[in-house]
């Protein structure tokens, strides 16, 4: 652990011993008594399919859970994560003022996040898609979405690229706080369609009856990263072998299908041998 993270850790091991977030870890000990140190992680609660968290039983599930968890058990040094409910707008300024030490939370690896704070990955990789209502044959190819309302959350990569180029001038965009949002408007029929990464619309589909994906994907290729303090290399680099091993030992394919069912990895999946160099 580095030293910028372990000084944090001084006063987290203190906190989560006695008030850690409920669903959260504390510090644990090893067979040999040895401890192992917390690390507060940004997570998030209601996107089906990455990280779901249940109020009423305290379980957090879905595919980002179970990869920050994995790398705590087996990566080295081993650690504790401490999970902190993170908004998505609210991610880059978590770690850039400390108050988190990794955030794993469908975080996109672009340039402009670059210049506050760092990354390691990518460990899924995405598309923007589409999804619609179950016998709505209206739309079945994007040249559809011409003349339609799609609804998209509000300051996302989705929506900046619903609003931008050739879409701009044939699709009407409506916004929401959340994907959620945009789904129960899409069951109310009150838009056509609803917009955002794919993978995440399938892990909405799974829970929801009366909605399909289209097999339709456009705009930038989004790479989920973990998103690191600035210029932490050793950190990075103990994240980034992590991800490699848990695509190339089978972890990553075992929690895409359980957590994604007979979805399709294909165009999900990272070549472990070309993740982003750490700074």
């Amino acid at each position: 652990m580095t030293r910028r993270v372990a000084a944090t850790l001084a006063a987290v091991v203190a906190l989560a011993a006695c008030t850690a977030p409920a669903g959260s870890s504390s510090p644990q000990s090893t067979n040999q008594g040895t401890l192992i140190p917390p690390v507060v992680v940004g997570v998030g609660t209601d996107i089906p399919g990455l990280a779901v968290f249940d109020p009423d039983s305290h379980d957090r599930r879905g595919f980002d859970v179970d990869l920050y968890r994995w790398l705590g058990n087996n990566t080295s040094p081993k650690f504790a994560p401490v999970e902190v409910d993170v908004l998505i707008a609210d991610r880059v300024n978590a770690l850039a003022l400390g108050r988190v030490q990794l955030v794993v939370h469908t975080f996109s690896m672009t340039d402009e996040r670059r210049g506050k704070i760092g990354f390691a990955g990518p460990y899924l990789i995405t598309q923007q898609g589409i999804m619609v209502r179950e016998g709505d044959e209206r739309i079945k190819v994007l040249d559809d979405l011409s003349g339609k309302t799609v609804c998209s959350q509000a300051g996302s990569t989705s929506y900046n690229q619903l609003t931008s180029g050739w879409m701009r001038n044939r699709v009407t965009t409506t916004s929401e706080a959340g994907t959620r949002q945009c789904i129960d408007r899409l069951l109310r029929k009150e838009v056509d369609a609803a917009s955002t990464d794919q993978i995440i619309l399938h892990g909405f589909v799974r829970q929801t009856p009366g909605l399909k994906v289209l097999d339709v994907t456009f705009g930038t290729q989004e790479r989920y990263g973990i998103g690191l303090p600035k210029g932490d290399r050793a950190l990075c680099e103990q994240m980034t072998e992590g991800i490699k091993t848990f695509i190339t030992n089978g972890a990553w394919d075992q929690f895409f299908r359980s957590n994604f069912g007979d979805l399709d990895p294909t165009g999900h999946k990272p070549d472990p041998y070309r993740l982003d160099p750490c700074a």
